[in-house]
């Protein structure tokens, strides 16, 4: 039986190229199979589509921070087209890694073309599917070579962060310190926190970093104690939709959107109950 793992284990534990291959990769399967990405696929882009920039942003740039990514820039995707300046806050180095070898160019780094594909093409210019990249005419291949490498200009910082200090992002540079105008996390907290406390006090700290009328936008599992990644097996503190809920409306903010949805495949590689997704407003009149 594997041994659980930990937040300290993510360090020298988790493989983010596992992580990748296990959750990433069935990017058309049917959403109810097991590690396929059509739920996340359809949240992130349905929240960027409607997504419009807070008043008074019209003569600066729109900030957006992914808060505990991991090795995946499948966010920042769909956020690109929508936002000008991104910083990658991260806890383990090995994924922080992955995500700077992407931005690189590094030919050993994940090859994210395929999401980047269906995003751009697929649905936000509403392109039919194709069966292989290669049937593709050249001006749909630049359009997704153009949104790579809008991304990589746009991902200004690659930074450590740590729900068990404070600050939890590491606020070094001026470029990261200030305030934005939204903050998402995904698949993120129900790994690294270690109690409701624990889950709303960084619910509250991630409301800090936005400016007022900015966005908070979460997803992730809900009613999960583990997950696997290969062979290695991770604990997860089982949030309830109520914490959730509770975590928003506690810090002042107003709930946009909450919807869970039962998962209904089996299998032994984890035990999550609910898929979450929300996103929610910060008020004007809160600093």
């Amino acid at each position: 039986m594997a041994n659980l793992r930990f937040n300290e284990d993510y360090h020298n534990s988790f493989d983010p190229k596992i992580y990748l291959e296990q959750f990433y990769k069935k990017l058309k399967a049917d959403e109810n199979e097991y590690g396929s990405a059509v739920p996340m696929i359809k949240v992130f882009h349905e929240f960027w589509s409607t997504f419009k920039a807070p008043k008074g942003t019209e003569l600066t740039e729109v900030r957006y921070l992914e808060f505990g990514g991991g090795p995946s820039i499948a966010n920042l995707i769909f956020a690109c087209p929508k936002v000008d300046h991104i910083v990658f806050a991260e806890y383990a180095e090995v994924n922080r890694e992955a995500v700077k070898s992407w931005i690189a160019g590094d030919p050993d780094a994940y090859d994210w073309m395929p999401l980047i594909e269906i995003a751009v093409l697929e649905l936000e210019q509403g392109r039919g599917i194709v069966e292989s990249p290669v049937l593709r005419k050249d001006k749909e291949k630049l359009d997704c070579v153009n949104r790579a490498n809008e991304l990589k200009r746009k991902i200004k910082s690659v930074i450590p962060c740590d729900v068990t200090k404070a600050p939890i992002v590491e606020l070094g540079t001026d470029d990261v310190a200030k305030p934005f105008d939204v903050v998402s996390t995904s698949f993120c907290l129900e790994s690294c926190v270690s109690s409701e406390v624990h889950f709303k006090n960084t619910v509250a700290e991630l409301c800090k970093l936005l400016k007022p009328n900015g966005y908070l936008f979460m997803n992730g599992v809900l009613e999960q104690t583990f997950y696997f990644v290969g062979d290695e097996k991770f604990s997860v503190f089982p949030l309830t939709e109520k914490m959730v809920k509770e975590a928003m409306n506690e810090v002042g903010m107003e709930i946009a959107k909450f919807i869970s949805t039962p998962i209904l495949y089996s299998t032994e590689r984890d035990d999550g109950k609910f898929i979450y997704y929300t996103y929610c407003k910060k008020s004007a009149a809160r600093k």
